[in-house]
This record gives structure tokens, sequence and C-alpha cells, in this order.
């Protein structure tokens, strides 16, 4: 049984349950770590929405793979995707902060993650050119598919024509480039920053 899933008379019953989120931020303090997740909940007449958490994550939250081996909280990165349960307790902060239970690590793809500005964007051919202007080498084509996940800086989906010239993003992309000029690759996930 995964750290998790529900069991019998399990005192998380009627706390938030987090699947398939995506660590955005990762900050130590005193004693805790705030680890700021970013996921999608169900609502009302079948309808998804993402948002965004602060977990607040303690000496007493219980972090395991997916293997169910016991994990470190400095094992959590971000770009990580996790599985978590929470305290429905939460701050009325932007973004609202909770105490972490458990927390388990999902199994990573292989990508790589690039803060970048925004060049040029073209929506037509699903392209998105980032980097330093008049310097190709110093650029990077992203190839942006359906099933690319485009975030605003709040962690709402928006298009591949929302994002603006000059915009500071982080773009989860493929861990390889073609040998061009500029260097293209796939783009996974882009997040406004």
């Amino acid at each position: 049984m995964s750290c998790c899933e529900q069991q019998p008379n399990d005192p998380t019953d009627g706390r938030i349950r987090i699947e398939n989120g995506v660590i955005d931020e990762v900050r130590r303090g005193d004693g805790v770590t705030f680890v700021t997740v970013t996921y999608k909940m169900n609502g009302e007449f079948g309808l998804r929405f993402v948002t965004t958490v602060t977990l607040v994550v303690g000496k007493d939250t219980k972090i395991q793979d997916e293997s169910g081996n016991t994990r470190n909280i400095r094992d959590l990165k971000e770009g990580m995707r996790i599985d978590a349960v929470a305290s429905s307790k939460m701050t009325r902060s932007l973004p609202p902060q909770t105490e972490a239970f458990r927390i388990r690590i999902l199994q990573q793809k292989e990508f790589v993650t690039t803060r970048t500005r925004v060049l040029r964007v073209d929506p037509r051919n699903g392209f998105l050119y980032t980097g330093i202007p008049g310097q190709p080498s110093r650029q990077i084509r992203f190839t942006v598919s359906e099933d690319t996940k485009i975030l605003s800086r709040r962690g709402n989906p928006i298009r591949l024509w929302n994002l603006r010239r000059g915009q500071f993003i982080r773009v989860e992309h493929a861990n390889f480039m073609t040998n061009s000029i500029p260097p293209q690759t796939a783009a996974y996930r882009i997040q406004v920053m």
C-alpha cells in the first residue's frame, strides 16, 4: 500500500489529497520546509481546476518514493511530481499554506528545466523561441504540442499565444536537443515566472 492511499480508520479522513502535483518551489526555514505544489482538483459538474498550495513539511511528515523507501526532506526538488495528504485547514494566504502529513515522490520523467526569456511565439507552427536576441547560438526553439502544459504565473492553464516577448519562463523539456542553430527540443511544461 502506498503512502497516500486511504487506509481503514485513516486519521487523514477529510484531509486534502494531492495527486500528481508538481513542485514549483522549495524554501527551507527553521525546522520546516515550504513546498509549493501545483495540481489539478475536481470541481462541480465534472470540471477540473488547477490550484496551488504550499505544503509545510516538518519532521513529522512521512516522505516516501513509489517503492515505499523512506526519503528525506532534502530529496524534494523543483519540478518533481508528488502525491500528498495534507490538512484541510489552510491559511488565507495566496497560495494557502497547510501542514503536510504524507508525501510520495513519483517516478520522474527524464527532462531538464531551463529558466529563460520569451523571444518569439509562433502558435501557428507550435514553436516558442527563447534566449538572447541576436545570438542564435544562445537561443532555444521549443516545439509545443497539445500535450505541453502551459501555466500562468498563478498556475492557471493558458495557451501558447498568451505568452509574450520578454516574459521570464521556466520550461521543462527533453534532455536532448538537435544540433541546429538554434537548437530545438520538445517542451513538456512551461510556467510563467
